[in-house]
């Protein structure tokens, strides 16, 4: 449940309120859902006669449901509406365009855990996956749902699916809204003092936005993917994550004052939970919110639930081919067998993808030409007179420049040394720094080179 504070007090939302009520849901909804595995969920996905699919994945995991999502914008029909439904486990998602070393910290998601399934205990690592679509960095959790809606490009709009979840969230929070980045957002100001508002009206609320000290807190972002025939609009809905407190740390990157990227970068705000995580049953706001989109997903389509039992009995032997103008279920683990979802798995967890993909970007330990910020101050942890600068392309060493000596004959020749070792290296690939900078064969120098390469390590998140 979701904060909001006005002056030293804290006021919350209902609890899970009847309309809401998993249960009830439950008898309305998801005892039509059927069951689809590798065989059938392809002629689910793929059969002429369902213009609009509903589909819940059983997988928590981030390469499997990102690939299932790539399956059905490339495989459902072009003038079909399809809505995906996943919950993740916990993992850092950067958009297609983005820079994992500017917009994580590596390190970090590597030698901590985090609260995973099991609630009361931390246990899991946190993964980093590149997505397909553009967009910012966010944060996956077990509390957290996404939803993905695929359509035809002529019916696209960015607003439109962000208001269908925002009226699901509305009947558990009157202060959710969709505001002008299409983000779906809470708002921490008092009523308005007329206390009117448009019911059916998802961009206002009966509550100011708030101020600079208590501003909307944002729930739920969005990323987008357009394509010729096909669209894709896909967000995350944060409903009780457990890690909420920590999430930020896991989005500050070490590198930001010294790294200058291409690409986009991430916008930050202030995130909140719709529940409660202390005091709400994570798997029951979960499974409430995904049957609740479901049936509004139907409602805006105008599809009539009760033909959802048509499909009931559906088994890995059983034709999918009908008259019914809908498909409606839940994806099961072994759809990873299909190969165009087995490819996009490999795909995604590949070096090449999850770090080659990344736009140019340089690192710089003092203000140069291209990048004139200034840096915090070196002075503890690197030598006064040392400069280092790396290009860095597809997540290869370019071009170097790394120096120790304030003789420019020396310094140049440093410069040379290190760059024969380092062009053409992969970043990720480099274990440590040190074990490669001390190719250059430059004994002399052996302590300033530790400290450079300690710093290098810290900036790319590499283990110290």
């Amino acid at each position: 449940m979701l904060f909001w504070k006005s002056g030293s007090s804290i006021f919350y939302p209902p609890r899970l309120s009847s309309t809401l009520n998993p249960s009830k849901l439950l008898r309305n909804l998801s005892s039509h859902f059927s069951s689809f595995g590798s065989a059938t969920f392809r002629k689910a996905a793929t059969t002429s006669t369902a213009k609009h699919q509903i589909f819940i994945s059983r997988t928590s995991d981030p390469y499997v449901n990102l690939s299932i999502e790539h399956f059905l914008l490339q495989s459902t029909l072009p003038d079909s509406t399809v809505l995906f439904l996943y919950v993740n486990s916990p993992c850092v998602v950067i958009g297609r365009n983005q820079n994992p070393w500017l917009e994580t910290d590596l390190k970090l998601m590597r030698d901590t855990l985090v609260i995973g399934r099991e609630k009361h205990r931390k246990g899991e690592n946190v993964q980093l996956v590149r997505r397909r679509s553009g967009g910012g960095t966010v944060f996956h959790d077990y509390g957290n749902v996404n939803y993905s809606v695929i359509c035809p490009t002529l019916d696209f709009s960015r607003g439109k699916h962000a208001e269908m979840v925002t009226r699901v969230l509305r009947r558990v929070n009157p202060r959710a809204r969709v505001n002008e980045r299409h983000d779906i957002v809470l708002d921490q100001g008092s009523l308005h003092e007329d206390g009117q508002r448009n019911p059916v009206d998802m961009h206002r609320t009966r509550h100011h936005h708030g101020d600079t000290s208590h501003p909307p807190l944002k729930v739920s972002g969005s990323a987008y993917k357009l394509t010729r025939q096909r669209s894709l609009h896909h967000g995350t809905c944060l409903l009780a994550s457990p890690n909420l407190d920590v999430i930020s740390n896991y989005l500050r990157s070490p590198a930001k004052p010294f790294m200058k990227a291409r690409g986009v970068d991430s916008v930050r705000s202030p995130v909140g939970n719709v529940y409660d995580a202390s005091r709400h049953n994570s798997e029951d706001v979960i499974f409430a919110f995904q049957v609740g989109v479901a049936e509004a997903f139907a409602d805006l389509y105008g599809l009539d639930t009760t033909g959802l039992a048509q499909l009931t009995d559906v088994d890995d032997t059983t034709s999918v081919e009908s008259s019914f103008p809908y498909v409606c279920g839940y994806v099961e683990e072994d759809v990873e067998d299909i190969y165009e979802i087995k490819t996009g798995i490999q795909e995604l967890k590949s070096l090449d993808w999850i770090f080659g993909q990344t736009p140019q970007f340089t690192v710089s330990s003092h203000p140069f030409e291209e990048d004139d910020r200034e840096r915090p101050s070196l002075q503890n942890e690197f030598p006064p007179s040392a400069r280092v600068c790396l290009k860095v392309r597809s997540g290869m060493i370019a071009s170097s420049k790394i120096s120790i000596s304030l003789n420019r004959g020396l310094a140049q020749a440093e410069a040379e040394k290190f760059g024969l070792v380092l062009k053409e290296r992969s970043v990720q690939e480099i274990e440590m720094f040190g074990d490669v900078l001390k190719e250059a064969n430059i004994r002399e120098r052996g302590g300033e080179i530790a400290a450079i390469s300690s710093w290098l390590d810290r900036i790319f998140g590499k283990r110290q």
